[in-house]
């Protein structure tokens, strides 16, 4: 069983969707185990509930875990080859200048984000803004505190970069639909260390927004990357499926 805490939402009624994946991927590696030169995809098919005990159920004859709320499936995952692409990474003091410019301390669909809502009391705060001279880049600054250093989060604050590379979530809202993450280092996240997070925009395909992600360790060593889909969707409408 997996419950999603109501701290981890990303619309204000359903799980952020780069945690939700993350706890779901290291249910993956736990079951499956982990393979070199493999990475753990998430497709989130329905808005996560919050507060309410999901089951994990692996289906017969696959190499897959699947979320379920009773016989809705809200994300499936399995491991999948890597696809080794990498942000060009910024300093800190970069990230820093280009979180000033972030968009969605003006205008953002989902305010109470735990990873990038100005009004969640105790999320990431993961505020990307634009970096100077690279279209489509975003980059921002990430301290970890004492309880957001698992796996997890490393997948949180990689998901919201991505989307707001789009530069236009706050007029055309957004939600995950599919994220999968490499972990370039065997280190753990570390308490208030300097991290840089970043995301580039590839291509947006109607509804749909292509983006990857990179996260940057205190001593500019590569962590993790990650691509992800979007999908654009009307804020009032995402919530979960009520199910008994």
């Amino acid at each position: 069983m997996l419950t999603i805490s109501r701290r981890f939402n990303g619309p204000p009624h359903s799980g952020n969707g780069g945690y939700v994946s993350g706890m779901l991927a290291q249910l993956v590696l736990a079951e499956l185990g982990d393979t070199p030169g493999a990475e753990v995809e998430v497709t989130l098919r329905k808005p996560p509930p919050l507060e309410k005990p999901l089951t994990v159920r692996q289906p017969e004859e696959s190499e897959s875990l699947r979320l379920l709320d009773g016989g809705t499936v809200i994300a499936e995952a399995e491991l999948v080859e890597a696809a080794g692409e990498l942000i060009e990474p910024v300093s800190y003091d970069e990230a820093v200048t280009a979180a000033k410019g972030y968009a969605g301390l003006s205008g953002h669909p989902f305010l109470t984000c735990f990873v990038c809502g100005p009004d969640h009391p105790s999320g990431l705060h993961v505020y990307p803004g634009p970096v100077p001279g690279r279209k489509g880049v975003v980059a921002a600054p990430w301290t970890p505190a004492e309880d957001t250093v698992g796996p997890e989060f490393v997948w949180a604050a990689l998901d919201c970069p991505g989307g707001w590379s789009a530069g236009d979530l706050a007029e055309r809202p957004m939600v995950l639909g599919r994220m999968s993450v490499e972990m370039l280092s065997d280190q753990p996240v570390l308490v208030g260390e300097r991290y840089v997070v970043l995301g580039r925009h590839l291509r947006t395909e109607g509804r749909k927004t292509f983006t990857v992600s990179a996260l940057y360790g205190p001593s500019g060593e590569p962590v993790a990357s990650a691509e992800a889909v979007w999908i654009a969707v009307d804020p009032a409408t995402v919530r979960p499926v009520v199910t008994d």
